[in-house]
């Protein structure tokens, strides 16, 4: 009997490989088709910088793919074994309902327990480190975080915007300085200027020509009377500090770049002050859901499988896309509740899980009698 669970297993294991394949491929390329666009035609960046890009984008990608992958895995495995009569074979030679869906089930945990890694750990490390990529490619590249026409704020205490650029020649500049506090210390514009990277330093020069604007009184910048107006510099140097726009950067995650541990020091830091962490507890119960979700759609997947009969691929994919939009659905609703607590949105985010699986037991129950 143990030849069964082999055969088992080996169709859920190709099957899964196929439509986690598919689903991330397609979540991949419609979540960041802008994005790998803007990197290569506007940033000017090379393959190894978008296969980077791709490479941290997958992780958060995986978390919505894993779940309909094996809903889909589920489907079609069994869809296709009944409509061959293949189950209705297994239980005539003794086997029970529940020992042919056992090595499929067995998957499903072994895939949530990866997709528990991959939302709590993983997933938020990548998140952070595709923030900072650009920054990251720029101390070598400082060319690709300067767009034509687009204000660029990577830069602490500036705004920059440039009409073009060629080389490591900028023209047309605006630059806006700002103070701590983001009051305008000055405003001027160049002709043109070079770019410079100072890859040790972690910083990039700018040597602006031609430069004209209006400088503000250091000691009362919301001052208009005091503005120097029509100043102007054959030549006027600006260093960027990319070492301080990582390090703002750092200081200053959002719950989504926080590991399930640091959301738990969180979550009890606004509890000491007494503040209720709507966000944070929305944050860690939707990561561990998604998870969770691999197992609970398995369970309603089997009996669903067994119920069409059928062997189309599209079959299995409409069902699978169709079940997650439910569960979705849960998902919106709750985080459109997080700041009332009363609902408690934590639960709403847990009922489509407790739904499929009650479903899907009795369907397997159900199932198993015939």
């Amino acid at each position: 009997m143990r030849v069964l669970p082999k055969y088992i297993t080996r169709q859920a294991l190709v099957t899964l490989g196929v439509t986690v394949g598919v689903f991330t491929f397609v979540l991949l390329l419609v979540g960041s088709l802008k994005r790998i666009s803007d990197l290569l035609v506007n940033r000017n960046v090379g393959l190894a910088a978008v296969a980077q890009f791709l490479l941290l984008a997958m992780p958060k990608v995986l978390i919505f793919s894993l779940p309909m992958a094996m809903l889909a895995t589920a489907l079609l495995v069994f869809g296709r074994m009944s409509a061959d009569n293949e189950v209705t074979a297994m239980r005539a030679s003794g086997l029970s309902l529940g020992q042919v869906a056992a090595p499929v089930l067995l998957v499903a945990c072994a895939v949530s327990v990866l997709c528990m890694y991959i939302s709590t750990t993983l997933m938020p490390l990548c998140q952070f480190q595709l923030k900072t990529l650009l920054l990251r490619i720029g101390l070598e590249r400082p060319m690709a975080l300067l767009d034509e026409n687009t204000p660029i704020r990577d830069f602490p205490g500036y705004i920059i915007r440039l009409a073009r650029k060629k080389g490591n020649i900028i023209e047309d500049v605006t630059i806006i300085e700002l103070d701590d506090n983001r009051n305008i210390r000055s405003r001027f514009h160049a002709q043109y200027g070079v770019v410079t990277p100072k890859v040790a330093e972690r910083k990039v020069s700018l040597d602006l020509y031609n430069v004209q604007g209006d400088w503000r009184d250091q000691e009362d910048l919301t001052d208009v009377h005091k503005i120097r107006t029509g100043a102007t510099a054959a030549r006027y140097p600006v260093e960027l500090d990319l070492g301080q726009a990582l390090r703002k950067l750092a200081s200053g995650k959002t719950l989504g770049d926080l590991t399930l541990f640091e959301l738990r020091d969180e979550i009890a830091r606004l509890r000491a002050q007494d503040h209720y962490p709507a966000e944070a507890l929305m944050e860690a119960h939707q990561r561990m859901a998604w998870a969770a979700a691999c197992f609970t759609f398995t369970v309603i997947g089997i009996p669903l499988g067994l119920k069409t009969s059928r062997r189309e691929t599209s079959v299995g994919i409409a069902v699978s896309l169709g079940l997650a939009m439910v569960f979705y659905f849960f998902v919106v609703l709750a985080n459109a509740l997080k700041g009332r607590p009363t609902f408690h949105p934590e639960a709403i985010l847990w009922f489509p899980n407790v739904l499929f699986e009650l479903l899907g037991l009795w369907m397997l129950w159900r199932a198993a009698r015939k």
